[in-house]
This record gives structure tokens, sequence and C-alpha cells, in this order.
């Protein structure tokens, strides 16, 4: 228990303050392992991936992974994150229909670990995609290499009919097993070497080092000459819901926002806190900017006329999974409103009026609407000392702040749904505000309002919602005879079944492979097995 506070206790510090690269001996390395669903993928499928993230031969306390696929210029095509539970993950990376037939890298890491771990911390695969729109080179000459899945061992362990058609496959008992049982691929690539100091050299001295611990952390920078760090800037995350983040630049201009499960959103909004100022300032990408070296270079994607009943068997069972086996959402997780409010209301319970100053003046005694200098502005009472604040409240709409307390005034709240009221003292980060006046949209679109001419709109997704991996078509429909052309016979943890896993066969003919990965406790490292299963 000592080792796990250590270990958090170091990354704190490093969110806190965050760290050149020269202390990172002051930051647990971070150890990844990856087990894909399939090496070899179509556009329009999913490739799954069994990411474990450990620290100190412990669960990492890290919250985010990234996932990358990078051409073979070293351009980022696909990047997305998903967040990561007690060193765990099931994510997947959504392979569009546009992309071209190719090699592509595959890199999976934290927000540190390139930095403190190299090799390690970034875990690194040659994926082949196929487009069947857009073919590969077809070449007629005989592939000079051997399948040398043909000549994995068959597996030792116990594989057994069950009821209902399924097949019993007994495993040894290993911490973190992972599974995958897919159709054998044709040997579309040579063995190529990726050596993490060729392709990188030294990872740069300057990079900051920025724990998640408690979610993602988007990172911005003023590129103003003179940087003021008594102002803050205001962050709306905004997409399925919102959340509004603040925070102040450091003496580098750096600004870092804390956003915890950065899961609903799209994109962001930003503001400076002197709303008449234009906003000088960027959003620095989470991912990785290291790219490989010249000198690196993926093989050629050649396919050859003999895999022609390969690519059908695969799009075959691209159809198997898309329309009978398609990914299960999980539900979301839905995030309270942000602050915990005085008083609610919902519009649509009282006559609706113009302008939300004549709505605050009838229906909210708990804030005054007043005239200053040919302007409504809005003051809260606060309600802890029986007094009335001399400071404007917070005004927002979904979670967006409003500076101009007359556009808000003037605004018809026709397509707004509810008003919180906030009637005392209360604090964002180390910002006090006195008081609130929230408005939340029917369609979550600011309710049609005139967003701000000097604020910054900004496509930043979140972490990708969570999807369950299904192998198997429901009885009911198998027994209706629905083409069951599944590639893949089994993803997943192992521990889910115990030791024993069960899984149906396809309609497609072998040969299949099973791969194993767990971790080896006594070297403290992570363990791959191969095996031919024989299904007939």
């Amino acid at each position: 228990m000592s080792k796990v506070f250590g270990m958090a206790t170091g990354m704190v510090l490093a969110i806190a303050f965050p760290l050149p690269a020269q202390e990172i001996a002051t930051i647990p390395k971070e150890d990844i392992a990856v087990q894909l669903s399939n090496r070899v993928v179509l556009t329009e499928e999913l490739l799954w991936l069994d990411i474990k993230v450990w620290a100190q031969n412990e669960p990492s306390p890290s919250k985010v992974i990234y996932m990358e696929l990078l051409d073979r210029e070293g351009v980022p095509v696909i990047q997305d994150m998903a967040n990561l539970n007690k060193g765990r993950s099931q994510a997947y990376l959504e392979i569009p229909s546009t992309i071209n037939s190719d090699h592509y890298l595959l890199r999976v890491y934290t927000r540190i670990s390139p930095f403190t771990s190299g090799s390690e911390g970034v875990f690194q695969g040659i994926i082949a995609i196929i487009n069947p729109e857009k073919p590969p080179t077809i070449s007629d000459k005989p592939r000079t290499v051997t399948n040398k899945e043909l000549e994995y061992p068959a597996y030792p362990g116990s594989i057994e009919n069950s009821s209902s058609d399924q097949i019993r496959l007994t495993l040894a008992k290993t911490p973190w097993t992972s599974v995958v049982i897919r159709k054998a691929n044709p040997t579309l690539q040579p063995e190529v070497a990726l050596d993490f100091e060729k392709m990188y050299g030294q990872i740069d001295s300057n990079s900051p080092l920025i724990p998640e611990l408690y979610g993602h952390i988007i990172k911005g920078r003023v590129l103003d000459k003179t940087v003021d760090p008594e102002r803050y800037y205001y962050l709306t995350a905004h997409g399925k819901q919102f959340h509004l983040f603040i925070s102040r630049p450091d003496s580098t201009g750096t600004c870092y926002f804390e956003t915890g499960n950065f899961r609903h959103y799209d994109y962001v909004v930003i503001q400076a806190s002197a709303a008449e100022r234009e906003v000088n300032f960027i959003l620095d990408s989470p991912f990785w900017e290291a790219r490989p070296s010249e000198s690196f270079e993926l093989p050629e994607l050649i396919m050859s006329p003999g895999d022609r009943v390969f690519l059908e068997e695969r799009l075959l069972a691209r159809a198997s999974h898309n329309y009978f086996l398609a990914p299960e959402k999980v539900p979301r997780d839905s995030t309270p409103f942000q602050f915990v409010t005085d008083f609610s209301y919902l519009l649509d319970d009282y006559n609706r009026f113009d302008d939300m100053a004549t709505v605050i003046r009838e229906y909210v005694p708990t804030v005054l609407v007043r005239s200053q200098n040919r302007k409504t502005i809005f003051k809260n009472f606060n309600i802890p000392f029986d007094e009335v604040f001399r400071e404007n409240p917070l005004l927002l709409i979904d979670g967006m702040p409003v500076f101009e307390s007359d556009d808000f005034a003037k605004f018809n709240p026709k397509n707004i749904r509810k008003m919180d009221i906030i009637n005392r003292n209360f604090y964002i980060k180390d910002h006090s505000f006195s008081g609130m006046v929230s408005l939340s949209s029917f369609e979550n679109d600011f309710g049609r309002f005139d967003l701000p001419e000097k604020a910054l709109f900004i496509e930043y997704k979140g972490v990708q919602q969570n999807k369950k991996f299904r192998t198997e078509i429901p009885l009911g429909e198998k027994e209706s005879h629905l083409p069951d052309f599944r590639n893949i016979l089994y993803w997943g943890h192992a521990n889910e079944a115990g030791h024993e896993l069960y899984f149906t066969p396809s309609a497609l003919k072998g040969p299949f492979i099973m791969n194993v990965q767990y971790r080896d406790s006594l070297e403290s490292n992570w363990e791959n097995k191969n095996y031919l299963i024989d299904l007939e």
C-alpha cells in the first residue's frame, strides 16, 4: 500500500509542478502492454485494444491512454483517447472508409510514459489496413517469407465441446490474462524491427511531465508578449453535456485545465476574464509530438491473387460484425450539473417573457435587476450574510460565461429549459464568485444566444465512449439462420470467465490462432503465447 501511495504522491507533485524530463527519476516508470484483436484490419472495422499499464509492478494510477495510427510519412491519421481504470482499458480505433490501403504504425502511451519509460512506455506495432475501394499493390511474385502463424504449436490445453454448440477452453492460471481467438492471416508484411532509440533518438529534455491522475488535462498557452498571471481564462467544454473550467497562466504563459472525466465533449470555448480583450491563446495537442526518424520506413502493403479468398472471407466477417454484432454501446454516465444551486426554475412551468431581465425580475426574488450606466446588471442576494453582493454574479448559458450583462438581459429565453441560481459566495479552483445565474437550453446549443465574437471555438474531442465487444450472435438470431462469418471468435479478459473460456465457432473454416497475453509476476514483464487451435 505504501508503494502505491508513494507512486501516486510522486505523480501528484508532478501535476502541481510540471517537471522537465531531466527530473524523471522522481516519477515512476510505466510499462505498457497491448493485445490487439487483429493486426490486419479492413476499413469500416474497429481495431480493438486490450491495454494494460503498470508502474512499479502495480496498476498505474494514470487515468487516460492515448492511441494513434501514423502513416508512412509519420503523420497521424487516427488519434483517440480512452479512460484507464486501475491500469486497464478495453478501447478501440474506428478505421474510416477514406483511409488508404497500407501499413500504419500504431502507438499507445500515457501522457508521461514516452518521457519516463522510453520503449517500455510506448507500445508500437505495425498494422495492415485494407480498403477494398482503394486496394493495395497486387503482385504475382511468390512471397519469400513463410507464414509464421501456421508454424505456431498446437494448443496444449483442454478444448472440449460444451452445450449450446459452444466450445470450452481451459487456460493456465496467470494474472492479468487476455485472449484473442481469430482466423489466421496471410503473411502481408516482412518482419520489421521497431528500435525505439533509432526511431526517436533522445527524447526532448524540455518536454513537461503532466501525469493525469484524475482525468484528462488540457494544456493551453497565452501568446501575448506580456503574460498577466492574475488573468483568468475560462474554458467551456461542450458536446452531449457542458462543463466550465478556469485557469491562470504561469510565468511562461502556460495554462492547465484539469477536466476530470472528459468524456461527453466535442469542442471547447475559450474566453479571457476581460470580455473586451481578444483571446490570444492556443491549445496544445495532448498527443506525443515525436515522429519516427526519416531512416524508419514502413513496409509496402503488397497482396497477391492468392489472397482473394482471404479478402472475401474478411468482407463477409465485416458484414457479420457490423450488422449482426455491432459493438454494444455502454450507457454514458450522465454527469450531474456542475454546481450545487440554491434555486432551480423550469421555465416551462412559468409564463415566458421575451427577455431574461423580465423573467428574473418577475420570478426570481433573490436576484435584483438594476440599471447602471444605461446597461442592465444583476446583483444576487447573499443568503448566508443576509445582504446583496456588490459584485456581479457569474452569468452562464450552457456553461459558457457571458460577460456582457446587457446582452444576457436582452436575451430571449424561448429555447431555455432551466435556470439555476446560487445565492452565496462559491469557488471554482481559487477564483471566488458572487453568486451565479445559469441557463440550460433544450438542445444544448446555447439557446441560440449570439456567441461572443472574441471567444475561441476549438474542436477538442473527449475520451471515447465505452463500447462492448460482441463475439456471439444471440441464440434466437442464430436459430434464424443469420449468416455467421465471424473471423474473431473471442477477444477480452480471461478473468471475466475465470480460467475457462466459452466461445462459439463460426461458419468460417480454420486455421484459427489463439494469442494469450499475461503478466509474469516473477519476471515483472508481459508474456505473449501463440497457438494453433483445431476446431474441426
